[in-house]
């Protein structure tokens, strides 16, 4: 087992050599990484924090300005003191709240309505990304199977979503099989290019060495390229969270019976725009906190196995 390597010279690294040292580098990953990545996360969830406050500073902002420039009547336009005082305030000026919604019932069906919509988006989100995976690893793997999903793949990306989702519910029914389906589309092409640049953008060198070694591509993908494709994998799932809601939303509203989708068709239908600016405020409020939370699990995981996993140590 003292052998060199083929094609080393006389100042190579032997396998002995490589069998001494590789227990000192695995001892430095597990002795070293953990504070990395707390570093990592720690850093990562100051930025997130400062972010999502100045998000909703300016938001909030551009919202007031924006309904003072064009002058939008108080009976639809609501300001975001309005909408506080929709959730909060048990007795709001005219025309903040219907007069037979109470503050506590006006909270129990946005927070109710608001956790509906996320577990539908994260049904959404969890098989959009699994299905954006299978389908760029068979892609990259497999030549045949890209030349026959590209064209479907086009074809579906060029249809605006609201033309299709009538049909999508037709076809899987009114129910939360339908939203998930809607929501898991948004997901799904944004992330699956991200992915497939990843796993194509795998070095080839370390391929090469795979397959001298006697590896099969099964092999190089599981030890290539898919821990290369990680950072992409990840960006995929942070920018997917939004999308994955909005979609949600989409279907819900479609649907008419729950979620935030379903309640903001309902209030507009009603009028009860006060109630409208709130659900669009929680929307996106969450959008924004999920995403800084998607970047904190994102650089906790790059941190561990990412690229420059080890560099720091």
């Amino acid at each position: 087992m003292g052998g060199r390597f083929p094609g080393d010279d006389g100042g190579g690294m032997t396998t002995s050599d490589t069998t001494t040292t590789a227990p000192e580098t695995d001892a430095a990953v597990r002795t070293v990484a953990p504070a990395s990545v707390a570093a990592a996360v720690l850093h990562r969830a100051g930025r997130a924090v400062l972010t999502i406050l100045v998000a909703i500073v300016v938001l909030t902002l551009l919202w007031t300005a924006l309904l003072a420039v064009f002058q939008v009547s108080t009976f639809v336009g609501k300001s975001p003191w309005d909408v506080w005082q929709y959730l909060f305030v048990d007795q709001p000026p005219r025309g903040v709240r219907p007069a037979s919604l109470t503050a506590e019932a006006a909270r129990a069906e946005s927070f109710s309505a608001l956790a509906t919509t996320l577990g539908n988006a994260a049904i959404g989100f969890v098989s959009g990304m699994v299905a954006a995976t299978v389908i760029a690893i068979g892609m990259v793997s497999w030549r045949p199977f890209e030349f026959a999903f590209l064209p479907i793949a086009i074809a579906l990306r060029s249809v605006p979503l609201v033309a299709m989702a009538p049909l999508l519910l037709l076809i899987f029914g009114q129910g939360t099989l339908s939203i998930a389906v809607i929501a898991g589309i948004v997901v799904l092409f944004p992330a699956l290019v991200n992915i497939v640049v990843g796993l194509t953008g795998a070095p080839q060198q370390a391929i090469d060495v795979v397959r001298v070694n006697g590896g099969s591509a099964a092999r190089a993908l599981l030890v290539v390229r898919i821990p290369a494709a990680l950072p992409q994998f990840l960006a995929s799932a942070r920018i997917s969270v939004p999308g994955a809601i909005v979609g949600a939303m989409l279907a819900e509203w479609l649907v008419g019976f729950e979620g935030m989708g379903g309640v903001l068709s309902y209030y507009n239908g009603t009028g009860n725009y006060g109630g409208v600016w709130t659900i669009v405020a929680l929307a996106v409020v969450v959008s924004i906190v999920l995403y800084e939370l998607m970047t904190i699990v994102e650089a906790a995981l790059l941190a561990r196995w990412g690229p420059e996993a080890g560099l720091a140590r």
